[in-house]
């Protein structure tokens, strides 16, 4: 089976390569096709000019992935999920794998998350999809630990003939031997982190990110889990609709 591995920090990131060669040790067969330049924070846009203008892609050659093709593309990850589907590389695939993310992308905050936004993406065009990212401590990046859980999420994943599932995995930056488990969780309310405005005075604006507030982590959700050394395994559902209970008939349609 063939898997696309995407990411939304581009083809520079080490998270990316370390999670192609997850996919690959594991038996499956990849494509890589990532964003030529970081993408953070692009949630499911596609970006480019879709009304006839050109989309720019370059072969790249990575030596410790041998023959598997990799490509690095002038847009966002999305966009990578949709040419991949449409066969820029091949036939479209059955999975793809985002990631890994330094940095979670827990809590609500996903939907901004463009490694979130490549797996909501894939479902969106006939794939399962996979976003992985990893805690950001002062420690070392342990990638094996954020990419330990994706080949057996990959083989479950290929059983289920109806539907296309997403799965958010986050991950604390610590070994596998200091991993409490492995847990279902929901998502927090917010991300476990904040942002603060300073006006510059030139009509423009600083932003700086901040911790979030622990005192705000609830028990069962993904950053709680997280912050308490498990990996933490959410299943994510797209845009949908719901039975609304709004009333319309008074609606003026006099234009």
């Amino acid at each position: 089976m063939r898997v696309l591995i995407t990411n939304d920090d581009g083809v520079a990131s080490d998270g990316l390569w370390a999670l192609a060669k997850r996919v690959l040790e594991a038996g499956y067969e990849a494509v890589v096709a990532a964003p030529t330049s970081d993408m953070t924070g692009m949630g499911a846009a596609i970006g480019g000019d879709l009304q006839g203008g050109d989309l720019r892609v370059e072969r790249i050659h990575r030596e410790d992935l041998g023959d598997t093709p990799c490509w690095a593309v002038d847009g966002p990850p999305a966009l990578c999920v949709i040419m991949a589907q449409l066969g820029a590389f091949g036939d479209p695939v059955p999975m793809v794998v985002s990631g890994v993310n330094p940095g979670l992308n827990c809590g609500r905050s996903a939907l901004h998350s463009g490694t979130v936004g490549a797996a909501l993406t894939a479902a969106n065009n006939g794939a399962h999809g996979i976003a992985v990212s990893l805690d950001v401590t002062d420690a070392p990046m342990q990638w094996e630990t954020a990419t330990h859980l994706v080949p057996e999420l990959i083989q479950r994943l290929r059983g289920i003939e109806k539907g296309r599932r997403v799965i958010n995995v986050n991950a604390p930056n610590i070994s596998l031997a200091e991993v409490a488990g492995a847990q279902i969780t929901g998502l927090a309310k917010w991300g476990d982190a904040a942002g603060n405005l300073r006006p510059t005075g030139d009509g423009s604006w600083s932003f700086e990110r901040q911790p979030g507030d622990p005192k705000r982590r609830i028990v069962g959700t993904d950053n709680a889990v997280v912050r308490e050394g498990s990996i933490s395994v959410s299943e994510l559902v797209g845009i949908r609709t719901q039975k609304s209970d709004l009333y319309l008939g008074d609606l003026s349609l006099t234009f």
